[in-house]
């Protein structure tokens, strides 16, 4: 692809990702899947120059405002340009356009524009076009984080570590590091969890034989600690409430050897599709997916487990905030209305999985936000009604499940500012 081609390319996912609801990364798979001429240098460049615009949209409009033009999918693939990569307006005009897939070249207009867009001093952007949120999110996360919003915001502008979970069943962290090491691919042992490991560069391990023998699977570090605090112990049962396409479940299952059965729901058949598949690459034959209707149908399912569940772990649908670096293009769409809507989900989820926990067991809750909102607010709500539920402090069980470090809150609340993890959040809450 010539660079008028692949600028057309990235103005057209901006425009896709922007008008859909979908993911960015599901766009972008989608568009080249029916372009097979574009070659894997186009790809990468395209898609990276995407995720970027994306993460920088805020200077990207504050620039385009400031230069006299309307925020667009165009106009923020020429700043992006201009701006970013250095690209004089004169070379822009010059080398970007032309050939039967360019865009409609700049006009008089837009080209004036440009050009005071190239002498602009991005130092002088107000804080919320620097931090690269939505102003109600920025106001938001400032009221919340006080001193420390502009770090957290600026946070989001890096991209997020590639992290692996090693599969204690099939190998040992030292194993898998030692593979990856004469296979020439740099990898450093997570920090915090004893399972993972962050590689140094941009691979992709979806088909390496590791993943496809079920000794590593890719999973966070900061989820990687919330299983752990589940704190399963081989025998028990366990109920992994919204267990989409099953990373906790897995997880926990590797602390269980072989011993109990894990119960995982959700009510997206979609998400759900993967999870036996992954199971049996993982070596492990005690996770029972069902599929939930979400309504009174699933009331026999759970008057059968009532009162006898050790562990129900509820990793509930939320705003994704945490994962922001990822999907840089959600915090663009999240709106508040949107927000409290979640909230309420939250609640009723937590409400319908509450009845499962056995006396003395453990109900965990896990979003990965970063907003007070849906994290210890819900909480709080909940014990109200709860009062047979009681908080046990996560710095009183950080060694005993076998994590590194130390940590001293009551409750996992994890930023990306705070260990490079996605942003994440886990209660644990025990049953008198």
């Amino acid at each position: 692809m010539i660079p008028a081609a692949r600028l057309t390319a990235a103005a057209e996912l901006l425009e896709q990702i922007g008008a859909g609801s979908t993911p960015a990364e599901q766009h972008i798979g989608s568009y080249f899947r029916s372009r097979r001429y574009a070659g894997a240098k186009d790809r990468r460049w395209v898609t990276e120059f995407v995720y970027r615009a994306l993460r920088r949209q805020g200077e990207l409009d504050w620039a385009a405002g400031e230069a006299g033009m309307e925020p667009s999918p165009r106009t923020r693939a020429f700043l992006s340009l201009i701006l970013f990569d250095d690209v004089a307006p004169a070379d822009l005009a010059a080398n970007w356009f032309g050939g039967p897939h360019g865009l409609g070249e700049v006009n008089a207009e837009e080209q004036a524009a440009l050009e005071t867009a190239e002498t602009l001093d991005l130092a002088t952007m107000p804080p919320e076009a620097a931090g690269n949120f939505p102003d109600w999110l920025g106001e938001k996360i400032t009221e919340q984080y006080g001193s420390r919003a502009g770090e957290i915001m600026a946070a989001y502008g890096n991209r997020a570590a590639v992290t692996l979970r090693v599969n204690a069943l099939k190998a040992t962290r030292a194993d898998i590091l030692e593979f990856l090491k004469d296979e020439g691919i740099e990898a450093k042992p997570t920090k915090l969890s004893p399972d993972g490991l962050n590689l140094e560069g941009r691979i992709n391990l979806s088909r390496h034989p590791l993943m496809e023998n079920g000794r590593i699977e890719l999973q966070d570090e900061a989820a990687q600690i919330s299983a752990r605090l589940a704190d399963v112990t081989p025998g028990m049962t366990v109920v992994d409430f919204c267990a989409g396409g099953g990373g906790k479940s897995l997880a926990m299952a590797a602390r269980m050897n072989y011993a109990g059965k894990i119960h995982a729901f959700d009510t997206d058949a979609r998400r759900m599709r993967d999870i036996k598949a992954r199971a049996t690459r993982a070596g492990v034959g005690l996770i029972e997916p069902l599929v939930l209707t979400g309504g009174a149908e699933d009331d026999e399912v759970f008057a059968a487990l009532q009162g006898s569940i050790a562990r129900v772990f509820v990793d509930a649908p939320c705003s994704g905030s945490g994962t922001w670096r990822r999907q840089p293009d959600q915090k663009w769409k999240l709106t508040p209305e949107r927000l409290d809507e979640l909230c309420a989900l939250q609640a009723e989820i937590l409400s319908r999985a509450a009845p499962l926990v056995a006396p003395g067991g453990r109900l965990i809750y896990a979003t990965c936000s970063i907003f007070a909102c849906e994290n210890e607010a819900r909480i709080d709500a909940f014990l109200l009604s709860h009062p047979e539920y009681k908080i046990i402090p996560v710095s009183g069980i950080w060694e005993a499940v076998g994590l590194m470090g130390s940590y001293s809150g009551k409750f996992l609340a994890l930023t990306p500012a705070d260990a490079g993890t996605d942003g994440f959040f886990t209660a644990v809450l025990e049953k008198s």
